[in-house]
């Protein structure tokens, strides 16, 4: 006589692994296709150029529409408020710098440490007026901004 031996069940585990494997590969994929980072305050279409192109953006990005609309930090500001928050990131910039050197004066703050203050990455639109532009350049000046960076986008070829 002949007894079929009592089937096993399979092992739970066994089943889970492949299950395992799919969702590791589709979190895999979203973080590659997916966002890196928040989209901007404003819908900006910068200017194209055959210029140098530098992937590096300043500490402080400042984002002008082409209506005129500047943002900083992802929030869109009124003018005056735009001027008091720069001014304030650049004192805190250079507390920061006196706190590294170990300075008490003020005005001792080194050549080194002036050049290398932070550069304001200005991203403007390409139908911006000049005169917008301009009007925005005299408001960093006047905020104690020392260098500005405007990005653009290449050019086609």
């Amino acid at each position: 006589m002949r007894f079929n031996e009592p089937h096993q069940p399979r092992d739970l585990e066994d089943t889970l692994i492949p299950l395992i494997n799919v969702v590791f590969l589709m979190l895999i994929f979203f973080m590659l296709a997916g966002q890196v980072r928040a989209p901007d305050a404003l819908r900006i279409e910068p200017p194209r150029s055959d210029q140098g192109q530098s992937d590096s953006t300043g500490a402080i990005l400042v984002l002008l529409d082409a209506s005129g609309r500047v943002a900083l930090d992802g929030e869109v500001l009124a003018d005056e408020v735009l001027a008091e928050r720069i001014s304030q990131r650049l004192a805190a910039w250079r507390a920061t710098q006196q706190q590294a050197g170990g300075s008490s004066a003020p005005e001792t703050v080194s050549t080194d440490a002036a050049s290398t203050a932070p550069t304001v990455t200005l991203k403007a639109d390409a139908q911006v007026r000049h005169r917008q532009l301009r009007q925005l350049l005299d408001q960093l000046r006047a905020a104690g901004v020392e260098q500005v960076q405007l990005l653009s986008q290449p050019a086609a070829r």
